[in-house]
């Protein structure tokens, strides 16, 4: 049977593996971070006897398995089609049950080292080693969806002030947060801590968007499409939203019925789509505002608002102004076309 051997120790090396491997430069360190106990884990990888290191091993998928009793009696077939399912299986097994692999399994890694696998239950460690890889390269297309961001839900008893905020995750695990027409730049990076899922989420902020979400969070990924992160006070569901308006040039909307040519927008919805990178202001915070005029954007004058806009004229540039979130200084400005269109 094919089989391909890796170690998790590469995986483990790597805790700060995010959603790829680009960093934000001039972001310092929080080393409150990330608790003690992950330090701890790192340090002690190194150091960790050949005997007790974690071997992974991936199967060829889909075969059939013989499970047989300790008389060597034919008791089960079984289609094995993934490492969830045979981890299952293996678990389920009686300790004198066998099951029909050779052992010992061994094989040569990249290193030169020989890895050796003489039993059901080393077995089943090195498959729920591989579970863990799959996961975290499953997050690392999920969170990076193009076009898509992950909108925001608070659980359980909360304020409520982040019902309306989001993020966006680009290659390299870099994060940006919006919320209140700001974006707060960071990381977030994935990591399993003995059989948890953690994400670690890291914003440039030392005030209350610091505070409130620069943690080594518990993360509960199910799918693709959403997750669920809390700590000692707090419960946050992700969900991924794809329903944005960049995938056309131009941002549309529903004209009024009874005054066609026009339509409403929420233009701070198209923040999503802008190309506003971290490094424009060395990853300090970004606030933005929406004007009719290119020099109203460039002079900060006459701000239209970013929610519930009716245009003037059809189709209409919009001009977004990036400054400074403290100085107020100008960073940058983009420009984007709405347009009211008819709707059956």
């Amino acid at each position: 049977m094919k089989t391909t051997f890796q170690l998790l120790f590469l995986a483990l090396t790597l805790f700060t593996f995010s959603c790829d491997s680009d960093s934000i430069e001039k972001v310092p360190v929080n080393s409150d971070v990330v608790d003690a106990e992950l330090y701890d884990l790192i340090k002690r990888i190194p150091t960790e006897d050949e005997e007790t290191s974690i071997n992974c091993i991936e199967f060829n998928y889909w075969f059939n398995l013989f499970v047989f009793d300790e008389n060597l009696n034919l008791i089960n077939t079984i289609p094995i089609i993934n490492n969830e399912q045979f981890s299952e299986v293996l678990g389920s097994l009686k300790d004198d049950y066998s099951i029909s692999l050779s052992y010992p399994i061994t094989g040569e890694l990249s290193t030169g080292e020989t890895i050796e696998i003489t039993n059901n239950e080393e077995l089943k460690e090195s498959i729920d080693s591989c579970q863990k890889d799959e996961i975290l390269n499953d997050c690392n297309g999920a969170l990076t969806t193009e076009n898509c961001i992950w909108d925001v839900t608070e659980l359980g008893n909360s304020s409520g002030i982040y019902s309306d905020s989001y993020f966006q995750i680009a290659q390299g695990g870099n994060a940006t947060f919006h919320h209140n027409s700001k974006a707060y730049f960071g990381n977030w990076t994935t990591y399993f801590i003995e059989d948890q899922l953690h994400l670690n989420i890291f914003l440039n902020d030392t005030g209350a968007i610091g505070t409130d979400w620069n943690f080594d969070w518990e993360l509960d990924y199910t799918s693709d499409t959403s997750m669920i992160i809390s700590n000692d006070t707090s419960l946050f569901n992700i969900a991924i939203n794809c329903n944005l308006p960049c995938k056309e040039t131009t941002y549309t909307s529903c004209e009024f019925e009874d005054n066609p040519g026009f339509a409403e927008f929420n233009l701070k919805d198209y923040l999503a789509c802008l190309e506003i990178s971290p490094l424009s202001n060395d990853a300090k915070t970004q606030q933005f505002s929406f004007y009719e005029t290119e020099e109203d954007a460039e002079n900060g004058t006459n701000e239209i608002s970013g929610e519930n806009y009716t245009n003037t004229t059809n189709p209409q540039q919009i001009f977004v102004r990036a400054e400074d979130e403290k100085s107020g200084s100008l960073i940058n400005t983009f420009q984007f076309t709405i347009e009211a269109i008819s709707c059956p």
